[in-house]
């Protein structure tokens, strides 16, 4: 095992897997920018859809990147993507938040994928330190986020498979990888970083992002939702998550688990942003009263009431002040990144 001290230096190589999704590829251009050398896994290499962003990054940053195939599912499947690369960011993952079975197609697949990319890490015996790529769902537990202020220290205890099975997801898959390395011998262990994101958004680099977290927005600015709820969300820009990444590995100090979050807005908030900075779209006015929300629900898989019930309301403090004291993050302002993540689904034709 490689010597799991030494921390990323421009020139390394970086296997990024998953990365033609919203963040990792945000990972791959601040990489690619910074000197380093990735090699990118994506289910198919030759999806245009799903890789052309992730090409013309790499136009645009005169930098060095490999697209090479990874199934999450397949144990051993990365087993070539990570060999000889002393430096991974483990991004894959599904988004799925609803299925017929949650167990099987959003836990396990969760959990699984995980531990395959750890296995192939651990048998390449490269790697210095592997970054994973969480989510405050591992750390929040609704059933007191009103009265605690989360905490690296914190887990989500209380998400349950038929209520909310991607927090579930997110928590179990982190405890995986954390237990898979404190049970590595000593002398052929690498170092894990894990990077807890609240609600990602940010410029949308493909159509196909789309369907990720900053869905919303463009579902704000094509007047999807005749109101605007009055959900409050803790957010973050993806760039700045992307950062979080890199310097995760760069840092000698970086160590555990880190909360990457700007500030909670309710989206009412938002929309008013939305509404000065594209006055031609049809962003919705008026805040929708907090019943209705549960008829929005009837019709909108996304939406549970359960997550009604705790999240409408609902205060949740998050502590970013380690990301701050030890990455050194300077998060964008809430403005920049709103206006930014509207403006990019325009570009995309999608709003």
């Amino acid at each position: 095992m490689a010597d799991s001290s030494r921390t990323a230096q421009p020139g390394d190589l970086v296997c990024v897997t998953g990365a033609s999704g919203f963040i990792a590829s945000h990972i791959v251009a601040e990489l690619l920018r910074q000197g380093y050398r990735v090699r990118g896994t994506v289910r198919n290499p030759s999806d245009e859809a799903k890789t052309a962003h992730l090409r013309a990054i790499e136009t645009e940053t005169g930098g060095q990147l490999e697209l090479v195939a990874g199934d999450l599912m397949q144990p051993g499947a990365f087993d070539e993507a990570v060999a000889g690369c002393p430096f991974v960011c483990h991004t894959a993952s599904s988004v799925r938040l609803a299925a017929d079975d949650p167990q099987r197609e959003i836990v396990d697949v969760a959990v699984q994928g995980t531990l395959n990319v750890l296995g192939s890490v651990a048998k390449a015996g490269e790697a210095h330190r592997v970054v994973v790529t969480s989510s405050v769902a591992a750390i929040i537990d609704e059933e007191v986020q009103d009265e605690v202020y989360f905490t690296e220290e914190h887990w989500n205890e209380s998400a349950r498979v038929d209520v909310n099975p991607y927090p579930l997801s997110k928590t179990e898959a982190e405890r995986a990888a954390w237990t898979f390395v404190d049970e590595q011998p000593a002398d052929h262990r690498f170092e894990l970083v894990t990077i807890n994101p609240s609600w990602v958004l940010g410029p949308v680099l493909a159509k196909v992002h789309g369907r990720s977290s900053p869905a919303v927005m463009r579902d704000l600015l094509t007047g999807k939702f005749p109101m605007t709820p009055k959900l409050a969300f803790n957010l973050v820009d993806v760039r700045d998550v992307a950062l979080a990444h890199v310097r995760a590995l760069q840092r000698p100090d970086a160590a555990g688990r880190f909360i990457i979050n700007n500030q909670r807005k309710i989206l009412p908030e938002l929309s008013a942003m939305l509404r000065e900075d594209f006055p031609g779209k049809k962003v919705p006015r008026f805040a929708m009263p907090n019943p209705l929300m549960y008829v929005v629900a009837l019709f909108d898989k996304r939406i549970t009431w359960s997550f009604l019930r705790k999240n409408l309301d609902a205060v949740t403090r998050l502590d970013n002040g380690k990301s701050l004291k030890v990455l050194g993050i300077d998060y964008r302002p809430v403005r920049e990144t709103v206006r930014d993540t509207g403006q990019a689904f325009i570009d995309l034709g999608e709003a």
